[in-house]
């Protein structure tokens, strides 16, 4: 269940990834980041920013979960049976990560690229692909929705 929510979660970030994956950020390279709280850190990152917003998730046995990015790389997010879970978000060994508040192993997540609609797929450590898509209004907006 862990893994599935962290693999929502790190689908909804990439899915908001508005920058090129070759892109180069001189905010991700620094020490002194205390200003660049929406920009993703750590080894080869897949994207530079993300941009906070609300995202829907289907994983590959087509269960749908919403997520919601915020300012400062934290989330929010209602899985396919209504839990909700939120906690920060980081990247590690060029993998989006995703840890759940209260949870002391993340999950990690290995992004695709965005695609025109601003869609974009992601695999989990275990290999389970979802795709992310961009979604109008907020998180709130789509609780009760999921089925």
């Amino acid at each position: 269940m862990k893994k599935l929510i962290a693999a929502s979660l790190a689908l909804a970030l990439a899915a908001c990834n508005g920058s090129d994956e070759g892109a180069t950020d001189d905010a991700a390279t620094t020490d002194d980041t205390a200003e660049a709280s929406d920009v993703l850190e750590g080894d080869a990152p897949g994207f530079e920013a993300v941009a906070p917003g609300t995202y829907q998730v289907t994983r590959s046995g087509g269960e749908v979960d919403y997520i919601e990015i915020h300012p400062g790389m934290t989330f929010s997010r209602v899985d396919a049976d209504g839990n909700a879970t939120g906690g920060s978000i980081f990247m590690k060994d060029g993998m989006s990560c995703f840890l759940v508040e209260g949870e002391e192993e993340e999950s990690c997540f290995t992004d695709g690229p965005t695609q025109d609609d601003g869609s974009m797929e992601t695999t989990s450590e275990a290999g389970d692909v979802s795709t992310v898509v961009p979604v109008d209004g907020h998180l709130a907006d789509y609780v009760g929705d999921s089925e």
